[in-house]
């Protein structure tokens, strides 16, 4: 099979407004969503692919996300979105993430317990979740009261509804990501020149570089690149970014990449 110069791209962490009219200025990201259209539109062209590592849309109903989801499909390239903590608006199925979609056709594909493939790579992965790994006194989030449901306090290895429910979303996501890497296999196995990428939201590895239960599934994989996103600020430190066991660990938060889909990977025209 053929294909054209491609190039994948990732940013993670849009929090576009949504009708709620949310705005990230008191993190000091000024009218962000003004300057990611702005670098994006100047970095991306129509041939290439985004990687969308979630938190998209600060949305709690798809209602109040169309304008956002405007805002994605007008910038240049193809899309393939990833659900994130903060992605309340997402449906619990794909036929229903397909369907909510379907009015803006850049956006080709979802992370969503399934692995994507997008010319000469295939995109697998899942959320996650945070770890006991966690460095929790530098860690911090975009969390307000308002938003907190699902996710993790940030003083201590406690979820909101307690250890026993964080056992349980590691265990979820686990295996969410485990179905999405065998997926990509799949694909792999009939076409082994495919190049595998695993997207997540939260960081499957912290700067210390020590093992985790998500880092331990992804590298038995050997994908060429995991992207993730969630940090932000001075924990943007905290997460893990180069080489490891062979996979290249880039974090693609917005104020990580300032504010540009980050080149990750390009794959020339095959002869």
């Amino acid at each position: 099979m053929l294909w054209g110069d491609m190039r994948l791209f990732a940013i993670a962490d849009l929090h576009l407004p949504s009708t709620r009219q949310k705005d990230m200025a008191r993190f000091g990201w000024d009218n962000h969503p003004n300057k990611v259209a702005q670098r994006w539109d100047e970095t991306v062209l129509p041939e290439d692919c985004v990687l969308v590592a979630g938190d998209i849309s600060w949305a709690t109903k798809a209602e109040q996300a169309t304008q956002d989801f405007c805002w994605i499909h007008e910038r240049p390239g193809k899309k393939i979105l990833l659900k994130g903590n903060h992605d309340h608006w997402w449906p619990d199925s794909l036929t229903k993430l397909k369907k909510m979609w379907e009015p803006f056709p850049s956006v080709v594909g979802f992370v969503h317990n399934s692995a994507v493939q997008w010319g000469p790579f295939v995109i697998s992965g899942s959320r996650l979740w945070e770890l006991v790994e966690t460095p929790w006194e530098k860690f911090k989030t975009t969390n307000t009261p308002e938003d907190s449901k699902n996710t993790l306090n940030t003083g201590n290895t406690q979820s909101t509804r307690g250890t026993a429910d964080l056992a349980t979303m590691i265990q979820r996501e686990t295996q969410r990501l485990k179905t999405s890497l065998d997926d990509a296999q799949t694909k792999i196995d009939n076409n082994p020149h495919l190049i595998h990428v695993v997207v997540s939201h939260f960081p499957p590895l912290y700067a210390d570089g020590g093992e985790t239960p998500f880092s331990q599934l992804i590298e038995s994989r050997k994908p060429r690149h995991c992207v993730y996103g969630h940090l932000h600020g001075p924990s943007l430190l905290d997460g893990f970014v180069g080489m490891r066991q062979g996979v290249n660990y880039v974090l693609a938060s917005c104020d990580a990449v300032d504010f540009c889909p980050l080149l990750v990977d390009s794959a020339p025209s095959a002869n």
